[in-house]
């Protein structure tokens, strides 16, 4: 049997060589240093591409490591863009202590602009971002994304939270709707429930898509057919009809309440609580009649069972996003856009049985 031939590796002075210049020069061109004219770059690039030459994993993870703690100074300011969008829930606090918790942690701290600035122009944001040397933005979820698309011209690290921004499209962290929703059904699976309804709104479909109720559409086409439920979309579920709460909109609850004659699902799955509020309105016990789970319980929240987001932990997956943008020069909107999903956690508040209790 030949022996195999061992080729020496290509280092980084190889490169430096046949390229005309200094290894340091390479080294920051290859981590795309803004010193190194992006001219150069592209010429140094295609070199190392030519020599096919590979950085070792190991050596580049320690020096980035030494690097960031070198180049970054202790303290170092990320903004926070607060829009605002959610302060009547508590989420976007959860999510800003998270993202302050870790950044501390990590030797930066969190510079909140205050909602108010994002009514006007963003370029002003821009101007406040490069007056006060901040090179990270870590963007809060917006009620409306139409005048955010500005973002794209930014020149620092940025991140967002959840699905609500979409353009531009720039790395995330969110809630892992899929994971939550088979937690949630994989919980009243082992409760002993049978027939398990899925009720939302249409409005949730353009904030954070579909991601959970995919995930039940999926789990119900595996179920026996007679236990298949059609899941019942309320068109004002989430919103005022006629100047009314939610919960007092007689159009929507009425269609709630032909769905739930219809399909006589034993216990509701729901973003939303409004449903609960319907069906016990109606004189069904709960959980003796009706188990309610709630995919997105509030910070403080111990009326119902479900999932409990994670929202701190988003928020710290986010600072995390921005610090390795950071660590790498890199800056404005990715060419890949990278998504970090958060596992929910499962509480138990009485909305459901106690597992395997017969109905």
């Amino acid at each position: 049997m030949p022996e195999l031939e061992h080729k020496r590796p290509i280092t980084m002075r190889d490169v430096a060589k046949a390229a005309g210049v200094n290894p340091s020069t390479v080294s920051r061109a290859l981590r795309n240093d803004r010193n190194v004219s992006k001219k150069r770059r592209d010429e140094i690039r295609l070199v190392a591409d030519r020599l096919e030459y590979r950085p070792n994993p190991f050596v580049q993870a320690f020096t980035a490591h030494v690097r960031g703690y070198r180049s970054l100074p202790t303290h170092a300011p990320i903004a926070l863009l607060d829009t605002g969008a959610d302060e009547h829930h508590g989420r976007n606090k959860e999510y800003i202590r998270g993202a302050m918790e870790q950044a501390s942690g990590q030797g930066f701290k969190i510079e909140v602009l205050n909602k108010s600035i994002v009514t006007g122009p963003l370029p002003r944001v821009k101007d406040i971002l490069l007056a006060r040397g901040i090179r990270a933005l870590l963007v809060m979820p917006p009620s409306n994304d139409i005048h955010m698309k500005a973002l794209a011209g930014f020149p620092v690290a940025m991140a967002t939270i959840d699905y609500r921004l979409k353009e531009p499209n720039l790395h995330r962290a969110a809630a892992s709707y899929s994971q939550n929703v088979e937690i949630a059904l994989n919980q009243c699976t082992q409760k002993g429930y049978k027939r398990i309804g899925f009720c939302t709104y249409k409005e949730e479909g353009n904030p954070i898509g579909m991601y959970g109720l995919g995930h039940y559409c999926g789990w119900r086409e595996q179920q026996d057919p007679a236990s298949r439920l059609s899941v019942h979309f309320s068109p004002h579920a989430g919103k005022r009809e006629e100047g009314q709460a939610p919960q007092n909109c007689k159009k929507s609850r009425d269609n709630f309440y032909r769905w739930l004659e219809f399909e006589k699902p034993d216990v509701l799955i729901s973003n939303h609580g409004v449903f609960y509020e319907w069906f016990t309105e109606k004189g069904l016990r709960c959980p003796e009649e009706m188990g309610f789970v709630h995919l997105d319980l509030r910070p403080g929240n111990v009326s119902f069972s479900g999932l409990d987001q994670n929202h701190g932990q988003i928020g710290a997956e986010a600072v995390d996003l921005l610090i390795s943008q950071l660590q790498k020069n890199q800056q404005g909107v990715p060419p890949s856009m990278q998504t970090v999903l958060v596992q929910g956690r499962w509480v138990d508040n009485g909305t459901t049985r106690s597992s395997g209790a017969a109905p």
